[in-house]
Parts: structure tokens; sequence; C-alpha cells
């Protein structure tokens, strides 16, 4: 089961209410002008969609189940304006490693209302972790249990913590087992979760109370029985029961060999290149029914309280990355348009957004194109076949759905960091983040006298 939602967002771009001047607009603002502004290539969040997708998500679950903990993924976008919109909502956060845990206290998250996950989690993360009174640590490997104790019993603090169990299923013929199992290394398999319960329940400072697992889908079959088994047999009682994230917004699918080879088929049969199709629009509330309604029959009146980890889902459809068009050039039958942000900007080129002319969004579309970035790289590749208006020079394309994994995973090859702002509705954007400048970015290098 995979949850999508998010795309009627999307899909009402070209509705009246969003469009003035044949400018695309979004919060009532025109993204044309908010170019000439800032510059581009541009970041751009809407602040009321990040709280409509966090106060639908919470509510899908909420009204279902009397105990629920959403806690947003840090990482999945970590702009501190972001982030703060996302706490005075009401999310808890969930952090993945020691500038993840600064950035959410610097976006206002109370430590209690902090949890840490991640496969990697140096002393040093752990310690400060300790001494900040975090929420949850979910603890993902024996030397990580281990070392946890130690600090805790050096610091003489008690911690909470959740034990990850791993879902992962190895087939002998799958292309995971033939990579040495690479998800592998997140969590422990159910029989040394099992050991790892079983020890925790001996150390002093640490108190297990958690299971904890990613992602969501198809975990709540396989989970709970064991966490009968934990309490029949152990005696723990597992107060909150992480299901992780992996919720999709819907916002855009990952395009294949197999879409690229039908699409070359229809081609060579006289018909129109068509890669572009719908995002399943199977909805958080379906989703939220489903784990809830299992939760609640397999443990009765004895409910844990469920957590869940979203990202994806909150910021996904809520970021728009806007490009500028430098020029154009027709080479062996394929249109490239070329413009001024690419794979550093936006690292998931491989997925397929919905794309529009912002200058020009009423326009019909005329012309099959590619669409490249800067990066003088095979691989900066926005977009591939895709139906578009004519496009001139100097026309602005807007890369809906783009505000999960794009700026957090952002870089600085070739290009600094353009500017970042926040559509706040009925007010005057916000500024959320400088562009940085080739100066900024040499400052941090040192040469050798």
């Amino acid at each position: 089961m995979r949850c999508f939602g998010g795309g009627s967002y999307l899909s009402s771009v070209s509705q009246s209410d969003l469009v003035g001047n044949d400018h695309l607009s979004i919060a009532g603002v025109d993204l044309v002008d908010l170019c000439k502004e800032y510059g581009t290539p541009l970041f751009v969040f809407d602040e009321e969609r990040i709280k409509q997708n966090y106060l639908r998500f919470h509510r899908a679950f909420q009204t279902r189940y009397p105990r629920v903990i959403v806690s947003y993924s840090i990482k999945t976008n970590s702009n501190l304006a972001v982030c703060s919109v996302i706490r005075e909502a009401g999310a808890y956060a969930e952090v993945a490693s020691e500038l993840d845990l600064q950035i959410a206290l610097k976006a206002g998250f109370d430590p209690k209302n902090i949890i840490l996950d991640g496969s990697y989690k140096p002393a040093s993360l752990l310690r400060e972790a300790l001494e900040r009174k975090i929420f949850q640590i979910n603890v993902e490997s024996f030397t990580e249990l281990e070392r946890l104790n130690q600090i805790a019993m050096e610091l003489g603090k008690d911690q909470s913590i959740g034990i990850r169990v791993n879902l992962f299923k190895k087939s002998l013929f799958s292309s995971e087992t033939m990579r040495c199992n690479p998800s592998s290394r997140f969590g422990f398999t159910f029989e040394d979760a099992y050991s790892a319960l079983r020890t925790s329940t001996r150390l002093e400072r640490l108190k297990v109370n958690g299971i904890m697992t990613h992602p969501y889908y198809g975990a709540v079959e396989r989970l709970l029985p064991f966490v009968k088994k934990v309490h029949d047999e152990l005696g723990i009682e597992i107060q909150y029961l992480n299901f992780g994230g992996g919720f999709d917004s819907g916002v855009s699918y990952i395009l294949g060999f197999r879409d690229l080879f039908k699409d070359f088929l229809r081609q060579k049969i006289g018909l129109k290149s068509n890669l572009d199709r719908e995002s399943s629009t199977e909805d958080i509330e379906a989703t939220g029914e489903a784990i809830t309604s299992q939760v609640r029959r397999f443990f009765g009146e004895l409910e844990p309280t469920i957590v869940l980890e979203p990202g994806r889902f909150i910021v996904g459809d809520a970021g728009i990355f806007l490009v500028s068009v430098d020029h154009i050039k027709e080479v062996e039958g394929h249109k490239w348009v070329m413009v001024d942000g690419g794979m550093n900007l936006l690292p998931v080129t491989e997925e397929r957004y919905l794309i529009k002319v912002a200058n020009r969004v009423k326009s019909a579309e005329e012309e099959l194109v590619n669409i490249a970035g800067p990066i003088p790289s095979s691989i900066d590749v926005i977009a591939v076949k895709k139906w578009l208006p004519k496009i001139s020079e100097g026309d602005i394309l807007a890369i809906l759905g783009c505000g999960a994994y794009s700026l957090s995973l952002s870089n600085q090859f070739l290009y600094p960091r353009p500017n970042v702002v926040m559509l706040r509705q009925g007010r005057k954007p916000a500024l959320v983040r400088e562009a940085e400048t080739v100066d900024y970015v040499l400052n941090q290098d040192k040469t050798i006298e």
C-alpha cells in the first residue's frame, strides 16, 4: 500500500484562480515578477500549502485513532522557515544528524518533541541528544545500544529508546542481494531486534518502550505480531509504535527505461510521445484508516501511540523551482532547452515533474522538448520528451513539486546556491535564504602559504 496525495494542488495551477496576466501565480503572487525581484534560479515555498498538508496528514490519523504523533523528517527540507511553519502547525521533529538536531532546535522545536533516527549516530550526537533530553532515540545496532548506555551512565541521564526493526525481505536473485543488501545496514532483523530488546531491559539508564520501522508500507502486518511476542515473552510494553515515513506526495514519479522504451515504440508507429501520466491518487485518509484500523483490532484497549515520520507528503508539492531559458539548441532532431538551474539544485533528476511556462501559462502545448541544466554532465537533464508551449529565450519555467530533497540536497558544484522565498497568504513574500555569492563560496577555502 502506497500513499499519494496533494496532486489536486498541482493540477489546479492551470485554473483561473491561479493565473493572472497569462502569468503563473501562487498565493496571489505573480511568479514572473518574483523572478524579476530575486533572480533565477529560484526556490519558492508556499507556507499555506505546507500547513494544509501537515494538518491533512495529522487529521487522517488523529480522527481515527486516539494517540498519534506526527514527526516531520527534517532532512526532507531543512530550511529554517519551512521547519518553523511545520513546528507551529503542531509537529514533532525527526532528526538524523547533529546538523539536523541543531536545525530543529533553532527552528523552535522543544527537545521533548524531537526523535533521533539514523544508522550512523556518533558518540557526540548521542551525547548531545542525552544532554538535551530529547523525546526518543531509535537504536539501530548493538554497538549503538552499548554506546548509548555507556554515555547515559556517564551523564547520569535516563533516556527513552525504541528499537528499529528492518522489514527488508531478502531474495536470492534480487538486485538488493546482488549488491550486498544495502538496506540491511538499517536497524535489526527480527531475531536481532528480539535480542536487543531483551538486552535493553537490563540496562539501568535506558527505557525501551518503542518499536520503529521504515518505510511504513507493508509494516503493519509484519510488525504487530512481533510486538505481541515481545510483550508476551519479555514483558515489554510497547508504548510507541513508529511506522517511519515513505508517504509520497504524488507530485512526480520516476521515469524508467520501460517507460522510455514504450514511448519509443509509440513514436515508431506514428503515435504522439506521451510520457506524462497521472500519479496515483490513493489518499492519506485511506492510508490512515488502513493503519489505524489494523492497530485497533490487534491491540484492543491496550492501544500504543502511533508515531509517523512524514517528509515528502508535507513539503513535496509546496515547493516550486523557477529557472530561466538561456538558449535553445536543436541537434539530431532533438530540441534542447538550456536553463540556469539543474542537477546542482535538483539532485533527483530522474523524477518526472509537472512543468509550466510561467510567463505564458495559458499557451497550448506545441512542441516536444528536452530540458537541461547548466552542469556539463550528460546526466544534468531535468526532463526528456516534455510537451510544452513553444519555448523562447528568456522564458521562465516553473518546475512544480520540488519541495522535498531539493534544497536540502543542493550543492555548490559550479554555481553558488540561489535565493529561497516563502509565499505567505495575504502578506509580502519573504526571503528565507539568501543567495550565495562567489566570494561566500571562496571564503570557505584557505590557501597554503
